[in-house]
């Protein structure tokens, strides 16, 4: 039988530091809002398919080959642009 190995549990030197209070505040502001607005996603994507499916109205091969209009891609795209204002805003604020 080989004598087993004791190796140290904690790491020698100072824990690095990488943000500070504030940094860390706007971080769990910018995750609960994403974390809102993946909930709302969730529920609104449910509640889409599950009335698709009760009416046998499309395909899920339909979604998977849907491709936007120019307008729609539009909408999208400025729909991105909001959201990434509103997650970003505690660190906007945070710079002014």
């Amino acid at each position: 039988m080989s004598k087993k190995i004791k190796l140290p549990r904690v790491a020698k030197g100072k824990k690095p530091r990488y943000l500070d209070d504030g940094s860390i505040d706007n971080l769990m502001a910018m995750i609960m809002t994403l974390t809102q607005e993946i909930s709302v996603l969730r529920d609104r994507i449910d509640t889409f398919e599950q009335i698709l499916e009760d009416k046998n109205v499309i395909l899920e091969k339909e979604f998977d080959e849907f491709i936007p209009s120019d307008d729609l891609e539009t909408t999208r795209k400025n729909r991105r642009h909001q959201l990434l204002e509103r997650v970003l805003l505690p660190i906007k604020k945070d710079l002014e």
